[in-house]
């Protein structure tokens, strides 16, 4: 199916009701310079998408199948991936959950040599899944279920079934959060400290394999994300401190960090924010967002930063080195 059936499609994926839309921007951090190229789109090997929830899948259809005009088939999780797949992209598989073998057969059966996991999948759909044999085989052989592994061993399965698992941001480089603070509120050293404490917290909860982030309030963690994930944990922490802010304890602001796990495989899982993330904190009385760069996907990055400032929100993007010596700090002021 040719890619200029789509042409006017592709925006609506990534819109996002903004009155500022037409705003200009004097100078956007986020591009494609310096990105490594790709190799030429071949039609006789499309690219493999394996779809899960969210934006991501239907901006990485959009993006890669529409924009830049490579081949791309997809299998996409019913009750998962968004439907909208259906009008990106030429062939779309949709199968349950577990359904290993009729993906690698449907990939092979189009001579996919790269496939690219995106997008989540609602951890308590793990419970309901009934797995064909070549995921049993896989579940069988695993420790336990947690992401990470469970993520690894199906990156690891592909590449033993003769597939190269690529990451999004191989075809994606400029989703990639750069490090600074991207907003025009700057932290102040209060806030500092809830984001490196946040930091810390949410780095142990990833060498756990629990989740990727937390919401802190005047150097106390509120919430931590696990089975229910980050948009839950950002509603349980606005109801936890709803009404707050009438005593001295409830005054500050509340700080959401979302940090890659300890040794975490680039290529999977990496944790994604957007204008969405945007409007829940907003929605929940969070005003402040620290992500880690070169760690963290920013979709529509100017949207979100755009609604950021609206909101009076920050937005920061950490480096690691810079945190461990907030936190040596920290710790050294608190002895």
């Amino acid at each position: 199916m040719h890619a200029g059936i789509f042409a006017d499609r592709s925006a609506w994926v990534l819109s996002v009701t903004d009155t500022d839309a037409a705003a200009p921007i004097s100078k956007s951090p986020f591009s494609n310079q310096g990105a490594l190229p790709l190799p030429t789109p071949d039609p006789e090997h499309p690219i493999g998408l394996i779809a899960g929830s969210g934006q991501l899948p239907l901006l990485f259809a959009q993006k890669v199948a529409i924009e830049q005009s490579r081949p791309v088939v997809v299998a996409a999780h019913v009750g998962e991936t968004d439907q909208r797949m259906n009008a990106l992209v030429a062939e779309v598989l949709w199968v349950p959950l577990g359904r290993f073998k009729k993906i690698v057969a449907f990939f092979r059966a189009r001579k996919v040599r790269e496939l690219v996991l995106v997008g989540g999948i609602a951890k308590a759909s793990i419970w309901r899944v009934r797995p064909d044999t070549m995921a049993l085989k896989l579940v069988w052989r695993l420790r336990h279920l947690h992401d990470d592994l469970l993520l690894r061993g199906i990156a690891a399965e592909l590449a033993a079934l003769g597939f190269q698992v690529r990451s999004v941001t191989d075809y994606l480089p400029q989703l990639l959060a750069p490090a600074g603070v991207l907003t025009r509120r700057q932290p102040d050293e209060s806030l500092w400290n809830d984001i490196t404490i946040g930091w810390r917290a949410a780095k142990v909860l990833g060498q756990l394999d629990i989740g990727q982030g937390v919401i802190v309030k005047r150097k106390i963690v509120i919430t931590v994300e696990a089975i229910e994930g980050t948009d839950a944990m950002i509603a349980r922490a606005g109801a936890l401190t709803q009404n707050s802010g009438s005593g001295w304890a409830g005054r500050g602001e509340m700080v959401l960090v979302k940090t890659a796990k300890p040794g975490q495989d680039l290529r999977l899982d990496l944790p994604t924010v957007g204008p969405g993330t945007i409007e829940k904190m907003q929605a929940c009385g969070i005003s402040v967002l620290a992500i880690e760069a070169d760690r963290t996907l920013l979709l529509d990055p100017e949207q979100t930063i755009r609604l950021a400032d609206r909101y009076g929100h920050i937005v920061v993007v950490c480096e690691e080195l810079g945190m461990n010596k907030r936190m040596a700090t920290l710790e050294l002021s608190s002895t």
